[in-house]
């Protein structure tokens, strides 16, 4: 088993390939997640490897929310001020 990331894609994926086919591409911790199921036949654990990974995903989602809506002020705002002039 050969682990790497690939810098040639757009973002860099991780990649983990078994006697030079490729088994995985995508984020390090979907590979890190992929390498538990395979040492657990297949199997994850809810609790313990998706809610943590859930977690993660929906505080990166709400933080983008709270940028685009700050955003969306400072515009509105910006365009008041122009309408001003």
């Amino acid at each position: 088993m050969k682990k790497y990331w690939n810098h040639q894609t757009k973002p860099s994926t991780y990649v983990i390939s078994f006697e030079g086919a490729v088994g995985f591409e995508g984020t390090y911790r979907d590979g890190m997640m992929y390498l538990k199921s395979l040492d657990n036949e297949g199997m994850i654990s809810f609790e313990n490897d998706y809610l943590p990974a859930i977690r993660g995903v929906t505080k990166t989602a709400y933080r983008a929310l709270m940028v685009e809506k700050e955003l969306r002020r400072e515009i509105i705002k910006l365009k008041k001020k122009l309408n001003e002039k």
